[in-house]
């Protein structure tokens, strides 16, 4: 079977064969660009859109063109990109979901921003034919799955890691820590940008609660990078964490202007510290997040698109 992917940039080429080096050979991948499919000669099995728009446009004007059944993924930037649309444009986005064989979400909140603002029916249709496939995580963290002792928190450290866009709810942070503070809790906050793997390594490991707050993170990594270091996640309520695991089980959602609520649920993840630990360890290997179990998705997602 030949896959045929439409990548946006180098990145998703990346991301996407992290699974497909553990998909068996009689499975053919090819990557090109939206702009490089008039050079791409049939036969074609199968056409993944790894975007929405862009990818997802041009696999539905391939696809029509050629007879071949596509499967598009839905990221963030497109929910993004589809909001911003006038309503005589956005007709002819929905049709790119609702003519693909399967579409593929990666956050539950995704689906639920589609249900608000799809027509009902195009809705209904859309997830009928929907599957959930989260980002996967990159093999070095699940060959260095770690957790922490099970351990009272004597000192909490709080980690903040990404851009500045993603510490916009960081001023909420500090009230609840002030808040902490004046109850003489021993509580720090470290923020840092984007590091390599290997760096951030050790920096998870000398942390103890890992703050996800921005509802438009664009992916899931960091929650996962996190919790394969055995840090407990606060994440958004609503946003791309929420609803992955059960509630507790990896952490918390929050609302992240609420200092009350930061300031409550950071005192509740310490007062149970050892016992989310041990839910975390029960996580492990993040099957969700990895890519040799993902294989066998991608192979399920490809053989249904045919039928």
């Amino acid at each position: 079977m030949k896959i045929l992917h439409i990548i946006s940039n180098e990145n998703d080429r990346t991301r996407v064969e992290r699974v497909t080096r553990y998909i068996p050979g009689e499975f053919e991948h090819q990557f090109v660009m939206s702009e490089e499919l008039g050079s791409v000669k049939c036969p074609v099995d199968v056409i993944h859109a790894h975007r929405w728009f862009g990818c997802g446009q041009a696999a539905w004007t391939f696809a029509n063109a050629n007879r071949i059944p596509y499967v598009v993924d839905v990221v963030q930037s497109d929910l993004d990109a589809y909001h911003k649309l006038f309503v005589f444009n956005k007709k002819s986005a929905e049709n790119v979901l609702l003519e693909a064989a399967r579409v593929v979400f990666t956050s539950q909140s995704q689906q639920e921003f589609l249900a608000q603002h799809l027509p009902s029916k195009t809705a209904d249709t859309v997830f009928f034919h929907s599957t959930m496939l989260f980002e996967p995580l990159d093999p070095y963290w699940i060959s260095n799955l770690h957790i922490h002792p099970p351990t009272a928190l004597v000192h909490i450290k709080l980690l903040n890691v990404g851009t500045a866009d993603s510490s916009s709810h960081l001023d909420a942070v500090h009230h609840a820590m002030k808040k902490l503070q004046r109850r003489n809790y021993d509580i720090s906050l470290t923020t840092m940008g984007d590091l390599t793997d290997e760096e951030l390594l050790d920096v998870y490991r000398n942390h103890d609660i890992f703050l996800q707050l921005d509802e438009k993170t664009p992916s899931t990594q960091r929650f996962a990078q996190a919790l394969s270091q055995g840090l407990p996640v606060l994440y958004a309520q609503k946003g791309v964490c929420d609803g992955i695991f059960k509630e507790g089980m990896a952490g918390y959602a929050v609302n992240p202007r609420s200092a009350d609520d930061l300031a409550k649920t950071i005192l509740n993840v310490s007062d149970l510290f050892g016992t989310i630990e041990q839910q975390i360890m029960r996580l492990h290997p993040l099957c969700p997040f990895d890519s040799r179990e993902q294989a066998s998705n991608y192979i399920h997602l490809y053989e249904n698109a045919t039928l």
